[in-house]
Parts: C-alpha cells; sequence; structure tokens
C-alpha cells in the first residue's frame, strides 16, 4: 500500500527520496501555495466540553506558532481534545470508585485505555509528541543552506 502524499516541504525535510527536479519541486511548490489554507477561524467548537475547549485554546495556540494548524485541521483537534477530556472523566471514575467493583475489574479502566490509544494515534497526526516533532525535524535545513552548495 502506498504512502498518502506529503507536501513537498515535508518531502524536502525528509531528504528529497523521491529524488524531485528542481522545476517539480517549484511546480509543486506553487500549487501547493495556491491551495494554502489560512488559519484565522480556529476556535473550539461548541460541542466540546469546558475541558475539552480550554485544551483546544492551548494547543490551537502551539500550533498556530509553528505553523502545523490551519482551519482544516479543528475537527481532528476537537477530536484529540474531546478524547482527552473523555480520559480525564474516566481517570476521575476509577479515582471514585477504585480499581475493583464488587470483584471485577472498573469498566472504566478499559475505557481508559481505549482514550489512550486514540489520543496516541491523534497526537501522532498533530505532531503533539515528541516521536512525531522529531520525524519533522530529521533532516530540517535552515533556509538558504542548500543554495551555497549549488554552484
Amino acid at each position: 500500500m502506498p504512502n498518502p502524499a506529503k507536501p513537498i516541504g515535508l518531502q524536502l525535510l525528509h531528504g528529497n527520496k523521491n529524488h524531485r527536479t528542481k522545476d517539480e519541486i517549484e511546480k509543486r511548490l506553487k500549487n501547493e501555495e495556491r491551495l494554502k489554507i489560512g488559519h484565522d477561524n480556529i476556535k473550539p467548537p461548541s460541542w466540546l466540553d469546558k475541558t475539552a475547549q480550554k485544551e483546544f485554546k492551548r494547543l490551537a495556540k502551539l500550533l498556530i506558532e509553528v505553523e502545523l494548524m490551519t482551519d482544516a485541521d479543528i475537527t481532528h483537534l476537537a477530536l484529540y481534545c474531546d478524547a482527552y477530556s473523555q480520559y480525564l472523566s474516566f481517570k476521575a471514575q476509577v479515582k471514585k470508585h477504585g480499581m475493583w467493583i464488587e470483584d471485577k475489574p472498573n469498566p472504566f479502566i478499559k475505557k481508559m485505555s481505549d482514550m489512550v490509544s486514540q489520543l496516541r494515534s491523534l497526537s501522532s497526526d498533530l505532531g503533539l509528541n515528541p516521536s512525531a516533532r522529531a520525524k519533522l525535524a530529521i533532516n530540517f535545513k535552515e533556509p538558504n543552506e542548500d543554495d551555497e552548495d549549488e554552484f
């Protein structure tokens, strides 16, 4: 199964493994620029609870600062924040009732585990964990770093 398409900037950060020519890169950059989505309407959806909205605002600010968030990413971030809020709610239930209820494991432990899996997946997609950020940082070059070697 082929890998999903990546923006040309991300491909270049990973070392131009597709061996694109300079013309192909310039054309791709122009096309991606035409498709660029802004980030001026980023606010938490109304369906998020207060905990999730607070987390949404905190993370959106961080992601906008490093240009990893656009208006198109609102739902994805909202899903992450909703899962985060649910995890905290389930954790509170486990704390309140304990690990065992009438000699059976507390069902909220399984729900917490499910939320952790969902949070891991979404956090990786959003660049919210060290591994995801490291993937972005590998082969990162300062602007104009390659320009000196061309001639």
